[in-house]
């Protein structure tokens, strides 16, 4: 025993050393698949001897107990918020304010990013994560202790001499790329997708169960202290990310130290290069850069009289809607553009917006002639938000289309959605060559939709087959094309000849199919020759395939279209390299789908489906005559029930976990 404790030790100190590394400094130490054998080392100890289970292991990042509720949190000190400056005025405003209390004009500040995410406070006691809650209203928050705890960059334990209490705060933020991909999943789903990414770090953190919230990638940034006993000799904010850098704790990605000039520069720089970054920001938060003169300045009921928030120009405007186009998608897909008033947003003349889809135009209630509200962000189209109905006179509806406007067929109703289904559209066609070639696709170099208009009107291209037959000669016959232009495409289209199987999948352009669950489904497929073969049934035992993704992978290689495309990129030298495919040995639950129902005791629901579907099989969450076995915990409710009715073989606990233990 004494053995087993001391390598349980060593693999939590090692385990978080390796997370401090790779999460904090961006440096990681071991491979992934190092990381992860640790890691199920851990495990497996855990599960055999939960009597030695400490607090600060790193599996308590995952699988908490589901709450019905969150608890009250009172803050000390309260959150407060911070007074916002609109303009260089209202900066020079608060340079004065400050040099007043202070009695001296040279003051050095701290700039930081303002993260536009969610405030939280984390509580450390004794080096130890003992507590996480929301700002709320400054004064209570909700506790969410187990969902802040899924945050990979939170250290669950501090290293060397920790303070007794440390409670610090920050904000939780979405990064760009799994606000995409959660977006992505949410549309599959048929679930509303989220507005923003803080909208969706908020609300992946305040899930009831954490395990939801650990299927998410939140990030967290900390950027100040609310107590310290006892206290330290941290007299600067730089000092204080210095230290936060030093113990693990996640500071801001960038600052700046200086006096008010240097503050200028930096707000300046972010202004313009904000969406470099992967993660949302709106503005700079300022703070006198010395924590011990800050009791000295004092705050208001609201605010402290040491900080503002410069927030960056508003990039919206009020105009109006002139007429409607309607814009026809690869997929079909009709989107309502709106044609408006030339307007100047962010230094940008904005002359057409995006109405989404026609239940956002209900919603709006927005009607041609109607002044409205619109934003931009980033290289974003941009799109209509409000409708100013005070000033509506003389307005007329926004006709829904029966037909196509690219090519007069009939449109289908699918939902909230209009789509044109005729194969032969040139929209369509021509949306489906340029998504080919984009980053998103092919990435071909130096093919741009100006080139491809150009091919497809002289017909020189209509399919994405086509490109591959391109020659020197055909480019030199648009208008003009050069010689070494004509050549670097004509390279740029053979290096992308050869291709893996996701890369492949995912520049088809099918429906429901994103990068991510491109690059699922050609995991678990292997070969192009394999996936054109399977059947539904067998698609949506790739896990996170739903029935739409697998209904429209299948109908694309169950199409004639769609085939005779395929073969004739293969005779214009396309190759597409198999996947590698972790082989699952032979099991009971291979192939089978399994409804887990009820509390189990020796792993989490999240765990057991994991299990499943790394055996072969296919975790679902609700049972049907296509369920094959039903695993019931306790308090288990009516998934049993109706497994009782369709005659399911229902496994105990106790039933499963010897099935697991003949059969890993």
């Amino acid at each position: 025993m004494e053995d087993i404790k001391k390598r349980y030790d060593e693999l939590i100190k090692l385990i978080n050393k390796y997370n401090y590394y790779y999460y904090t400094l961006d440096k990681p130490l071991v491979d992934d698949a190092t990381y992860d054998e640790l890691m199920n080392e851990l495990l497996t100890i855990e599960k055999s001897y939960p009597e030695i289970i400490r607090d600060d292991s790193p599996t308590k990042k995952v699988g908490a107990v589901i709450q019905t509720s969150f608890e009250q949190v009172r803050h000390d000190p309260p959150m407060l918020s911070l007074a916002n400056a609109m303009d260089e005025g209202d900066i020079n405003d608060f340079y004065e304010r400050c040099c007043k209390l202070l009695g001296t004009s040279t003051i050095e500040y701290c700039a930081e990013l303002k993260y536009d995410g969610l405030a939280v406070e984390l509580v450390y006691r004794n080096g130890i994560y003992v507590q996480g809650s929301t700002r709320g209203d400054g004064e209570v928050g909700e506790d969410v202790t187990e969902n802040i705890a899924t945050i990979k960059r939170v250290p669950t334990k501090l290293p060397g001499n920790a303070p007794d209490f440390l409670s610090v705060r920050g904000e939780v933020i979405m990064h760009h790329g799994e606000f995409e991909r959660l977006n992505e999943m949410r549309k599959q789903n048929g679930e509303q997708e989220f507005a923003n990414p803080r909208n969706a770090a908020a609300g992946s953190l305040r899930q009831l169960d954490p395990n939801i919230t650990a299927q998410r990638e939140l990030d967290i940034v900390l950027y100040g202290i609310g107590k310290m006993e006892p206290t330290s000799m941290i007299n600067t904010q730089s000092q204080l990310y210095d230290y936060f850098k030093k113990v693990g704790l996640p500071a801001p990605h960038y600052y700046k130290v200086g006096l008010l000039q240097d503050v200028k520069q930096f707000y300046k720089y972010w202004m313009e290069n904000r969406y470099t970054l992967d993660f949302d920001i709106d503005g700079v938060v300022i703070k006198v850069n010395d924590i011990t003169v800050r009791n000295t300045m004092g705050s208001t009921s609201k605010a402290p009289r040491w900080a503002i928030a410069w927030k960056f120009p508003a990039r919206e405007a009020i105009t109006v809607l002139k007429s409607v186009d309607y814009q026809v998608g690869r997929t079909g897909l009709i989107t309502p553009v709106a044609n408006l008033e030339p307007i100047n947003i962010g230094g940008v003349l904005v002359k057409r917006a995006t109405l989404h889809n026609f239940q956002e135009v209900k919603r709006l209630d927005i009607k041609i002639g109607d002044t409205v509200k619109v934003i931009r962000a980033g290289d974003v189209i941009p799109k209509v938000v409000e409708v100013i109905k005070d000033k509506r006179q003389d307005v007329r509806a926004i006709a829904v289309p029966e037909t196509c406007p690219a090519c007069n067929s009939k449109l289908q109703h699918e939902d909230i959605y209009i789509r044109c289904v005729n194969a032969s559209c040139p929209a369509k066609e021509y949306e489906t060559l340029c998504f080919f070639v984009s980053k998103d696709g092919m990435d071909i170099e130096y093919v741009g939709p100006e080139l491809l208009k150009r091919l497809y009107d002289q017909k020189k291209i209509k399919t994405i087959a086509d490109i591959y037959a391109l020659t020197r000669e055909d480019l030199l016959r648009v208008e003009r094309m050069g010689e070494k232009i004509a050549d670097k495409i004509i390279d740029s289209i053979n290096k992308r000849r050869e291709v893996t199987l996701s890369h492949f999948l995912r520049a088809l352009g099918i429906r429901n199919v994103g990068d991510h669950l491109a690059k699922v489904i050609a995991k678990h497929a292997g070969s192009l020759q394999k996936l054109m073969v399977m059947s539904q049934e067998e698609l949506m035992t790739i896990p996170e395939v739903g029935p739409g993704v697998a209904q429209s992978v299948y109908e694309f290689f169950h199409n004639e279209e769609s085939l005779t495309l395929i073969r004739q990129m293969f005779a214009h030298g396309v190759v597409v390299k198999d996947e590698k495919v972790q082989e699952v040995s032979e099991n009971l639950f291979k192939g089978k789908t399994v409804v887990f129902t009820g509390t189990l005791q020796n792993m989490t629901r999240e765990e057991a489906e994991r299990l499943i579907e790394s055996m072969g099989g296919r975790a679902s969450g609700s049972v049907s005559s296509k369920t094959d076995f039903v695993v019931a915990g306790e308090e288990a409710g009516s998934k049993l029930d109706k497994a009782k009715k369709l005659h399911i073989r229902i496994l105990s606990e106790d039933e499963f976990m010897k099935m697991i233990g003949k059969h890993q």
